[in-house]
């Protein structure tokens, strides 16, 4: 390695850095509110920003070990991955052996052939582009994710992989780090500013827009300058940094926009920490309890979420207090395990301590789970683990449900699908509506055919179909709504079927709500959310005209439950999911705003009415999945086809009226 050269006070001296008990100490903060924030506490809705605290201290201690190495003449890349590789890949590979494995009991060919593929993106330092393809970190569906908290992992080791570079590159050309690592802080940060404004949720994962938080504290590490301050502004600059971090996870939701530039308060709060050294806060941090859970944090956290996932997937919400008592309980227990027969042994190479065969143990180790991943991946989920009975099921929902996506399998933003008799020479009825009008609409025309009339369907999945409203201020939707108001005024039909997930564009009493809102490509706040709904819902009424409206107030979801799948599977031992999941007045509770909102339209319109399909997936007044031996549900949220059949006759009614007014026209 060449001698360090001039590098504007960018490499340290041997001297200059030791171990800090409070660093500890802020990784235990920041792993607590990670945790609080997937065990779903409601008073720490920013409790992801613990992730951005740990990149800054990664970014500090990393550039802490490489500058002053450099500054003694003793860097070695081979050295340097390797303690990396020490320090992270041992309790990986182990949480991740233990999710495959207890995935083989627990999760359903639906959610296990997903994992396989995280499996191997996880494996090989890259499960953060494992879950680019989705709907963000804050998918409603990334509880079935159990290696999904890995994604931060990804973007550390492929810090690793570019950093020493930057570094290496400053010293050859006898470059000012300070200036060179400033530059690609300030571009990463641009990036992330510009693609949060954007709503780009692919930013989450990736390293462009996470570099500045870890470049962040490269930065401290270089500058060294706290170590020059007064004891007061130590005290001052971490009181500062900790009230950043508070405000972050106290007043930060899902909804902001993230990274961007309201990551700059977690980000800074721990750099303010880390570069006072001291002061009330530092002493604070370093207390013992504090250091020591710090010590365990990187542990706790790759335990705490595929254990959350995995409760969750049996029917064991992580809002409950027992659940919450008992991962916290397990995950705390195999932490300190953990540390002491493997973390700690393999670290210290007092076990597997020679490189080679270190490296060797940790190939065949990761070839083998890689291997596994792709088995799970390319077979679906295993599904030869169910009973018989149980896959026939599972393909048979597969096969039927959204049977309106298979009689008109490429439907375009302009396009229609024909229901009912086509042999009818008018059109008397259209559907309109989102993902839960395309789980029911083939049924209802079936009905509709035993009456010989004719209708078209004009939904498309995401696009609520009400006037201006969005989830997605770059979506197509509104295009969608005027194509339906076309052909509704073309064929003039005299009803209209409208429906729509209500609940997660209304939201419950509880005041959370599952989806953005956009009104005329703005967003809307929770407190305006009501009013903005009733508006649109006036407009839409309006928009259709004098003709019959009929809509369906949202289905009873299971968000957060066992797939229904596991639910069959489970009762036959006596599993929790057995029990009662949601009673009906429960269901008329979370759907209180909802009902207020169609009971005042159908009291202002007499052509406005709604149905509530409660009464028929709740019978006695417990809220069913299962029938039988018949799945009611498609997943969560959607139903299936034998759950179509059974609410489909609800609208029955409106279509018979309509061959009164044809006969009496």
């Amino acid at each position: 390695m060449p001698r360090a050269g001039r590098t504007g006070g960018a490499i340290l001296t041997s001297s200059s850095w030791k171990y800090r008990e409070d660093i500890d100490g802020l990784r235990a903060l920041a792993v607590a509110i990670v945790i609080l924030f997937h065990f779903e506490f409601s008073w720490v809705p920013g409790g992801f920003v613990g992730v951005d605290v740990f990149f800054v201290i990664s970014g500090f201690l990393i550039t802490s070990l490489i500058a002053r190495q450099i500054a003694e003449g003793c860097f070695s890349l081979i050295d340097f991955y390797e303690r990396r590789f020490r320090r992270i890949y041992p309790n990986l590979l182990i949480v991740l052996a233990t999710t495959t494995a207890l995935g083989i009991i627990t999760m359903v060919p639906l959610t296990y052939g997903p994992f396989g593929r995280s499996l191997v993106w996880a494996a090989l330092s890259g499960s953060n582009f494992a879950f680019i393809g989705g709907n963000g970190y804050f998918d409603p569906d990334n509880l079935t994710k159990p290696l999904l908290h890995t994604w931060s992992l990804g973007v550390e080791e492929q810090f690793y992989l570019v950093f020493p570079w930057l570094l290496i590159f400053a010293t050859k050309r006898d470059y000012s780090a300070k200036w060179l690592i400033g530059g690609f802080v300030a571009l990463s940060l641009a990036l992330s500013i510009g693609a949060a404004m954007l709503n780009w949720a692919p930013s989450y994962f990736l390293l462009p827009t996470r570099f500045w938080e870890l470049g962040t504290g490269a930065l401290i590490a270089i500058l060294q300058s706290g170590d020059r301050l007064p004891s007061t502004q130590r005290s001052v600059l971490g009181i500062a940094g900790l009230l950043a971090i508070a405000w972050a996870a106290l007043r930060l939701s899902e909804f902001d926009p993230f990274p961007g530039y309201v990551a700059l308060a977690p980000t800074l709060g721990a750099a303010a920490i880390i570069w006072a050294n001291g002061g009330i806060v530092g002493k604070l941090l370093s207390l013992r309890p504090f250091v020591w859970i710090g010590r365990l944090s990187f542990a706790l956290y790759l335990w705490h979420w595929p254990l959350i996932s995995i409760a969750a997937g049996i029917g064991l919400p992580p809002t409950d207090t027992a659940t919450r008592v008992v991962i916290t309980a397990v995950m705390s227990v195999l932490s300190v395990v953990g540390y002491f027969l493997w973390e700690q042994p393999i670290r210290q190479k007092r076990l597997l301590g020679q490189r080679k065969p270190f490296f060797a143990a940790l190939a065949l180790f990761t070839l083998a789970l890689v291997g596994a991943g792709i088995l799970i991946f390319e077979t679906r989920g295993l599904p030869q683990r169910l009973p018989a009975d149980l896959i026939a099921m599972d393909e048979a929902v597969k096969r039927d449900s959204y049977l309106i996506s298979q009689r008109c399998p490429e439907m375009g933003m302009e396009s229609s699908c024909p229901l009912g008799d086509e042999t009818s020479d008018k059109i008397s009825f259209v559907i309109i509506g989102d993902s839960h009008s395309h789980a029911i609409a083939a049924e209802i025309g079936d009905i509709a055919k035993a009456y010989h009339l004719r209708g078209l369907y004009l939904g498309r999945g995401g696009c609520p179909p009400l006037a201006n409203i969005t989830r997605d201020p770059d979506s197509p939707c509104p295009l969608r709504y005027e194509s339906a108001l076309r052909k509704i005024q073309e064929n003039n039909p005299k009803l209209v079927i409208s429906i729509l997930q209500w609940a997660s564009l209304v939201g419950g009493p509880d005041g959370e709500y599952k989806t953005l809102l956009f009104d005329h490509n703005k967003e809307v706040s929770d407190a305006e959310r009501i009013p903005v709904i009733k508006s649109a819902l006036e407009k839409t009424i309006e928009d259709i005209g004098d003709r019959q409206i009929v809509t369906s107030i949202t289905i009873p979801e299971y968000s957060g439950k066992a797939p229904v799948i596991w639910k069959a599977w489970s009762e036959r031992f006596g599993l929790p999911s057995s029990l009662v999941e949601l009673t009906y007045d429960q269901f008329i509770s979370q759907q209180r705003y909802v009902l207020e909102i169609l009971n005042e339209a159908s009291a202002k319109h007499k052509n406005f009415k709604s149905v509530n399909p409660g009464r028929i997936l709740c019978p006695e007044g417990a809220c069913i999945r299962i029938k039988g031996s018949t799945l009611l549900y498609q997943n969560n949220t959607h139903l299936s086809h034998s759950g179509a059949l059974l609410v489909a006759p609800l609208f029955e009614p409106y279509l018979a009226a309509l061959t009164l007014i044809d006969k009496n026209p």
